[in-house]
């Protein structure tokens, strides 16, 4: 190793550290990698291979000096594993963020930079120290398909990875974990460790002498977990989970309960059937903007002569509630965008990503509530078995690092929850992206006919043109919008699947039109081909402004990667949701200062950017509010365990 090197992962990140000294240092790193890498490009594979291991074998985290020094000779012999297995020199910019990550941060670092090389660079780093090093991806494909890239590299250096996958024999789940890196779907990690907890639990309520009629059977319960360590955690899209999803509950449901029955089946037909027939303002009262309902004093009195017409009922909750739960489905949720009706089912809507959820339901009756609506089968709810916020579970490890390209504006809420620092890696080719400016209108019907507009203008020149939605509704509306001029288009929403990855990389081509829902096709690169990067690269089209400042940023990424050309122009509308909660003023003078043509020649930008803002501040607050009471809770359990 460099004798210049004299920093290390501890010193790297803490507060005392400087972005300049840091940078510094992680040049230091990367100077010694190279110069270790240059020594073992004719090293048999072999003698490679039984080299990493010797290391794994004698590593010590207990010295902070040596961790680095093996940090360092590992992140070589994982570029050298890199160039011999996939034909290609690692940049000096992935090296760097190998090294940040496997210290422990998050990287801020572009689609197409190639994240999926780095995030297994970095768990082989940290392969050097740790029994398992988990690699948590958005989806079910992302983990087959980035493990699939990266697991002949591993083979080269005798490291051991899987996938988990849904639905496995517990054996196969427990050997998945048992290996060096083990990939997988965030949520699935999350799973099997809540069934790690029920197993235990169950444990627990047996006889005083369960130790010894196992010792005494040969078996030891932790043979029998899944996760037997915590250790180190690689997050891909980390901002997206570690923060917009981090207050979601991951719930472990054990079957249907068997207590629904035709009564309570024909409750919730009925309370559909009365909701139907009550009027806004006489009976019930909606708050758009908090999505509650409450019932008048004439709406009790109507609900309650109602279900005295129908007599008695085998219900499971109060009436009142049942009737809620319906105006609930009927005013404040919209099929195509906060759930969709397939093979007649009801599936909820990410809201954050735009992708349906396969096995995700509304609680308290909820869902019931939408199946009545939309007259499709009514299922019993699931039995809770077990739940953990995303935040609680991903705080269990030791290390959390990642990666995002939309890290930046989140430094203070990841350092806050997870201690993980930002570290902002340049693109290995500067960013040529044109950011044409923002356009402003009355209603979404006038902003509508301008993106229908401004397509049919650059479709003749067949740039590439990617339009990103909000919610899947407005993507059938766009879409419509564009057949009404004669324009046809895909569109992308939904789960990702191989076919559908497949449809996003070749939204590059010349000629091509995609509407996508928010960042549907996530993780998968739209290439280029020659022809449209001498028109000028991907076009996007944006047909709102998020209430996360991120969220625009992803989609705005998707064009000018990797030094390609590429565009991106913004589309508001006084009626976005945007303006919903905080934004009724500035909605109200984009209103006012709009044309005959429904579009304002006013730029508010900057006070968009300012509300977005404030309130990305105050989810922070409420997300540190939930946290201490979380810790509250902890307390009082520990405390009534105690006594």
């Amino acid at each position: 190793m460099s004798a210049t090197a004299t920093h290390d992962t501890a010193s790297l990140f803490s507060d005392g550290c400087t972005a300049q000294q840091r940078s510094a240092a992680l040049d230091e790193f990367v100077t010694a990698v190279r110069g270790i890498e240059a020594h073992l490009g004719t090293v048999p594979a072999a003698r490679l291979r039984e080299d990493f291991l010797q290391m794994r074998q004698a590593a010590s985290p207990a010295n902070r000096a040596d961790m680095l020094e093996e940090f360092v000779c590992a992140a070589a012999y994982g570029a050298e594993a890199i160039r011999r297995t996939m034909g290609f020199r690692l940049h000096d910019v992935q090296i760097r963020g190998a090294l940040a990550a496997a210290s422990g941060a998050i990287l801020e670092m572009q689609t197409g930079e190639g994240k999926t090389v780095v995030c297994g660079l970095t768990a082989l780093i940290r392969s050097i120290f740790d029994q398992s090093v988990h690699v948590a991806t958005t989806n079910d494909y992302l983990a087959e398909r980035d493990h699939q890239s990266m697991c002949g590299v591993f083979r080269v250096l005798g490291t051991s990875s899987a996938v988990i996958r849904l639905g496995t024999r517990a054996a196969e789940t427990r050997a998945a974990y048992r290996k060096n890196i083990t990939y997988g779907p965030g949520y699935l990690f999350g799973f099997d460790y809540l069934k790690d907890q029920i197993r235990l639990r169950d444990e627990e309520s047996l006889t005083l002498g369960r130790d010894v009629l196992m010792s005494i059977n040969g078996r030891d319960l932790a043979d029998e977990l899944a996760q037997h360590v915590h250790q180190t955690i690689i997050v891909d899209e980390a901002d997206s989970v570690l923060i917009d999803e981090s207050t979601t509950p991951l719930i472990l449901s054990g079957g249907m309960d068997p207590s629904i029955s035709p009564q309570v089946v024909y409750g919730y037909r009925q309370a559909c059937r009365v909701a139907g027939q009550m009027l806004p303002q006489k009976d019930f009262t909606l708050d758009l903007v908090e999505r509650t309902v409450e019932l008048t004093d004439a709406g009790m009195k109507l609900i309650h002569e109602e279900l005295a017409v129908l007599g008695r009922m085998d219900l499971r909750r109060p009436w009142p509630v049942y009737i809620k739960n319906a105006l609930y489905a009927a005013h404040l949720l919209v099929r195509d965008e906060h759930y969709v009706v397939e093979d007649g089912q009801i599936k909820l809507v990410d809201q954050n990503t735009g992708r349906i959820f396969e096995d995700r339901t509304l609680r308290g009756g909820l869902h019931q509530a939408v199946q009545a609506r939309e007259d499709v089968e009514i299922e019993p709810p699931n039995r809770t078995l077990a739940r953990i916020t995303r935040q609680r579970f991903f705080k269990l490890y030791d290390v959390i690092c990642g990666m995002t390209g939309t890290a930046a504006g989140s430094q203070q809420e990841l350092e806050y929850f997870y201690h993980s620092p930002v570290v902002a890696l340049e693109p290995n080719q500067p960013c040529l992206r044109i950011e044409f400016p923002e356009r402003f209108f009355d209603s979404w019907e006038s902003k509508l006919r301008a993106i229908a507009g401004d397509v049919r203008m650059r479709a003749p020149g067949r740039q590439p043109i990617l339009i990103g939605t909000r919610t899947i509704r407005e993507s059938w509306m766009v879409a419509e919008a564009l057949h009404q001029i004669g324009i046809e288009c895909l569109i992308l929403n939904g789960v990702q699947d191989a076919e559908e990855a497949d449809i996003v990389s070749r939204a590059g081509q010349c000629g091509a039109i995609t509407i996508a829902t928010n960042m549907a096709g996530r993780g998968t690169d739209i290439k280029l081909s020659a022809e449209a990067r001498q028109l000028g690269g991907l076009h996007v089209i944006c047909t709102q402004r998020h209430t996360s400042r991120r969220i625009d940023r992803q989609l705005a990424g998707r064009s000018a990667r990797q030094g390609d050309p590429g565009s991106v122009q913004f589309f508001v509308s006084a009626d976005d949701d945007l303006f919903a909660r905080q934004g009724r003023a500035l909605a109200a003078r984009i209103l006012r200062s709009a044309g005959p043509d429904g579009e304002s020649r006013t730029d508010f930008s900057g006070q968009v950017e300012r509300l977005q803002g404030k309130i990305e501040r105050e989810q922070f607050e409420l997300r540190r509010r939930l946290v201490r009471h979380d810790g509250w809770l902890d307390q009082i359990r520990e405390t009534m365990a105690a006594d």
